[in-house]
């Protein structure tokens, strides 16, 4: 009787123990919920198809807010980083990740940098209707903030652009 019962404590002992190990995350990894810390992302849609093919990038730019509009315009980035568009359902556009971006206020906008340098139009800006608005160029003075708390990650932030630089809003 005793060897039974010791018998049957070693296998309970194994499928514990089985069990337990079987419990083990290191093959299944958790993915974290929500978006990466200090990171902003979202879909560009161009509402037209007059894309530039040579001679530059179309690019995405986070610019820290400043105290007097428009000075973010002559600063360098935050974060930036190029597009890689797409045509969706007959639509033309990009999505994006900013990453390494701090704690703070920013602007988000669409640009065409040329490979020669220069001015780099701004053809899209978060928070300005830029195919509906009759004043989408005056929107650069105060245009919507995206706001980086406690090194949390905003997703959605979604916006128009056009691709014609022609049309830029600065």
């Amino acid at each position: 009787m005793k060897n039974s019962l010791t018998l049957y404590a070693l296998i309970m002992m194994f499928f514990t123990i089985i069990s337990i190990n079987g419990c083990s995350n290191k093959d299944n990894p958790v993915t974290p919920v929500g978006p990466e810390n200090n990171t902003i992302s979202g879909e560009i849609t161009f509402v037209d198809t007059n894309f530039i093919t040579t001679g530059g990038k179309y690019n995405i730019s986070a610019f820290p807010n400043p105290s007097v509009p428009p000075t973010y315009w002559f600063g360098p980035p935050t974060s930036f980083d190029t597009l890689v568009i797409f045509k969706e359902s007959g639509v033309y556009k990009a999505r994006y990740t900013l990453k390494s971006v701090s704690n703070g206020s920013y602007v988000v906008a669409v640009g065409f940098r040329k490979d020669t340098g220069g001015q780099s139009p701004i053809m899209g800006v978060y928070g300005c209707d830029t195919a509906r608005s009759s004043n989408g160029s005056m929107c650069f003075l105060n245009p919507t903030r995206v706001n980086i708390t406690d090194n949390a990650g905003v997703t959605g932030i979604n916006f128009l652009s056009w691709a014609d630089t022609t049309k830029k809003v600065y």
